[in-house]
């Protein structure tokens, strides 16, 4: 209890309210101050003490007196109510578990950071650039040309920052250090890293490239699509065609090689107008991601590689069509060798020269190859015209028609989709064409059934497709078709092969040439239909036949994706093209589905 002695009642009153404000006053003070003080042993793993600074501490007798009523001018009640102010202090200390405590000299601190001196930062570029010579000897091809230059640039750069840091930030601003420090992070990161596209450099680009003339940006959204990018959507201010090389050329301007742009369909946009101003959207890509890869050694020497087992299988087919001239008794021992005896089998052997047979095969071989390298120089030409490089070719051979084709890529992005059209038309036509040439003589040559130039082959080839068989049984005749071998010219086969292969490359499914024909002229969405309708074909052997399997399984693991190598993905074709497409589509569905049971019919009865 506190004892007042004399004080009147207004007194105790005045002088207990005053308390109160001072005792409030000085306790946020002091925790304030307390809290200053042990941030730094926080912040170096201390523990904070539990003592408290009293209410008394750096307490003044004036501000004590401050609280005491006025009026009293005698000394004596003066100095009485000081002693009453402390002595309530100190009770109201005792009673909230307050304790003294020493205050800290406000020159200790400075004091001992003058001792310690700043911290010292020295960093040796030269040090790293030998590590990483070192490296680049002991690790060959892991550890390339490319990564020594990588880690040198990091060590001038770690050298920069550290030159910045020593000089206390003299001359430089915060900006630019986090400029530098963002620069090693570049230099550092993983490549996994480099495929992000950074917000802040898309902040430049919507400010800098897009605008009313061009691009009206309302988003910028994460794309959801596997390949990642930075989707820009907005509204079109104009043709696709004339604002697209305007965006390209201003973020080129800004970041070089750093990102490409792909103009794409929005995926939000559907069921919208055929107008690409209501479904243009931009994708912003590292050019590591959207720019084909290089060609490399490995995969010349697989194309050549390819190229010679290719001719092996095209040779193949043209020995296939002339085994007539082996003898039955050199057939029997390549076919039965068990039934015969050694003696028998060395000397079928060595008594048949095989050189007549290679002769006679060369000529189909060199028709199959020749149409299968035709398609590919289609290619190649217009591709040229256009400024879209090529890789190199990967033909596939096949031992029943010689070849499913060559494996065509692009090295550079096609500028529209009428280009891509153009390009694999290109290898269709030229293909296609030689193909029905030889086709078409063979049928020609073979309607003189008593011609010495003609060779025999089962009639069950020509029941493999409706548009090739009904060909044939017009040029050659229903009774000859009749019978279980015909007797044809080698062209016919050869151009039987190449046509077949042509109308297997001219299916609507993935990177094939057909698939580029009809994501061309009607767009992703439609590829994505047919698709799934030719697989459905090849996998009940509606197509193709007895290449079904096989061919099916080829695309699967080689060409079931769409070509992603576009800058413009949403501009179409005009109408000529699409008709074109619809055509080719027409030829590959007629050359490859197989001759109905009533057609065998009739022609066993005529």
């Amino acid at each position: 209890p506190v004892v007042w002695g004399s004080c009147s009642c207004s007194t105790m009153a005045c002088t207990g309210a005053r308390v109160v404000r001072v005792h409030a006053a000085r306790s946020a003070r002091h925790g304030a101050a307390r809290d200053a003080r042990l941030r730094p042993g926080i912040a170096k793993g201390n523990r904070p003490s539990r003592r408290r600074p009293s209410l008394m501490a750096n307490c003044s007798p004036s501000q004590e007196v401050a609280g005491t009523p006025q009026g009293r001018g005698d000394g004596g009640d003066k100095k009485e109510g000081e002693r009453a102010m402390k002595r309530t202090l100190e009770d109201l200390d005792a009673v909230l578990g307050i304790e003294e405590e020493e205050e800290e000299p406000a020159d200790r601190a400075e004091q001992s950071e003058q001792k310690e001196g700043p911290m010292k930062i020295d960093f040796e570029p030269e040090l790293m650039a030998k590590i990483a010579e070192a490296e680049r000897a002991r690790g060959g091809e892991t550890f390339t040309e490319e990564d020594a230059d990588k880690v040198k640039s990091a060590a001038e750069q770690i050298a920069k920052i550290v030159g910045e840091v020593k000089s206390g930030g003299k001359g430089s601003s915060k900006e630019t250090l986090t400029k530098e420090f963002e620069n090693l992070v570049d230099l550092l990161k993983p490549e996994a890293l480099e495929k992000k596209v950074s917000r802040e450099d898309c902040k430049q680009i919507k400010e800098k490239v897009f605008g009313a003339e061009t691009f009206w940006v309302t988003e910028i959204v994460p794309n959801d699509d596997i390949i990642g990018g930075m989707l820009f959507r907005g509204n079109l201010r104009g043709d696709l065609e004339q604002v697209y090389p305007k965006v390209e050329s201003g973020i080129k301007d800004l970041f070089e090689s750093k990102y490409e742009v792909v103009a794409i369909e929005d995926p939000d946009a559907a069921e919208m107008e055929a107008d690409s101003r209501g479904k243009a959207a931009f994708l912003l890509l590292p050019s590591s991601i959207a720019t084909p890869p290089p060609t490399t050694k490995t995969q010349n020497i697989f194309a050549i590689i390819l190229f010679l087992l290719s001719i092996g299988s095209a040779l193949q087919v043209g020995v296939a069509g002339n085994i007539f001239m082996v003898p039955q008794d050199v057939m029997d021992a390549f076919l039965k060798p068990d039934s015969l005896s050694e003696e028998q089998l060395s000397a079928a052997v060595s008594s048949w020269n095989s050189l007549p047979l290679l002769q006679a095969a060369v000529p189909i071989a060199a028709s199959i190859m020749g149409a299968s390298l035709a398609h590919d120089i289609g290619h190649r030409l217009v591709a040229w015209s256009k400024g879209i490089k090529m890789g190199p070719p990967f033909f596939v051979p096949n031992g029943q028609i010689g070849l499913f084709g060559s494996i065509t890529q692009f090295k550079s992005r096609a500028p529209t989709r009428s280009d891509m059209f153009d390009v694999a038309y290109g290898g269709l036509a030229a293909g296609g064409a030689l193909s029905a040439m030889f086709f078409l003589s063979g049928l020609i040559l073979s309607m003189d059934q008593s011609s010495s130039t003609l060779i025999p082959v089962p009639s069950a080839l020509f029941n493999g497709s409706i548009l090739l068989g009904s060909l044939a049984k017009t040029f050659i005749g229903a009774t000859a078709m009749a019978k279980t071998q015909v007797m044809v010219h080698p062209n016919l086969v050869a151009g039987w092969c190449s046509l077949v292969t042509t109308a297997l490359n001219s299916l609507p499914v993935g990177s094939l040439d057909g698939g580029r024909l009809v994501q061309s002229a009607f767009g992703k969405r439609a590829l994505n239909i047919s698709a799934v309708l030719t697989y459905a074909g090849l996998g009940f052997g509606l197509l193709g036949s007895t290449l079904s399997l096989p061919f099916g399984l080829y695309v699967i693991f080689c060409q079931r994706m769409p070509e992603q190598y576009l800058k413009n993905h949403v501009t179409g074709v005009n109408t000529n093209r699409a008709l074109l497409s619809a055509a080719v589509l027409g030829f590959a569905i007629l050359t490859l589905l197989p001759m109905l049971p009533s057609d065998l019919v009739d022609q066993a009865t005529f």
